[in-house]
């Protein structure tokens, strides 16, 4: 098995981890290698076929806007450091109080005001987590 079939496996294997038997299936992707070998299958529901798509969708639009460090496959423990800055970016403009709600109600609130509070500050004081 060459380093592309176990890049398909991978694939499949995270494509799958969107399924949910709950629900009704919305898509079907099936992932063979470059010789066209089968590698297996992922049924999809609805939400997971769209998040998939956002996700192939938000790298193709790396991909376009610098084609170059794309295909460089520069990495920082794995990930490409631009696609890791915009992560990063993204999650920079989540505002904290919109997690308020979720520290109070939690069964453990002593532990989420605790995973809270080094989220925000960036400091733990050592208190239950």
């Amino acid at each position: 098995m060459d380093s592309n079939d176990q890049a398909a496996i991978q694939f499949l294997t995270e494509l799958q981890r969107l399924a949910d038997p709950t629900q009704p299936a919305g898509l079907r992707i099936t992932v063979r290698n470059a010789e066209g070998d089968y590698i297996g299958d992922a049924v999809l529901p609805t939400p997971g076929a769209q998040h998939a798509v956002q996700a192939v969708s938000a790298m193709a639009d790396f991909h376009d806007r610098d084609r170059d460090a794309f295909n460089a496959g520069t990495t920082i423990d794995g990930l490409d450091p631009r696609a890791l800055a915009d992560l990063e970016d993204h999650f920079a403009d989540v505002d904290p109080d919109s997690y308020l709600a979720d520290v109070f109600n939690s069964p453990d609130a002593e532990a989420s005001l605790a995973a809270y509070e080094q989220m925000v500050t960036g400091e733990w004081d050592g208190g239950a987590l």
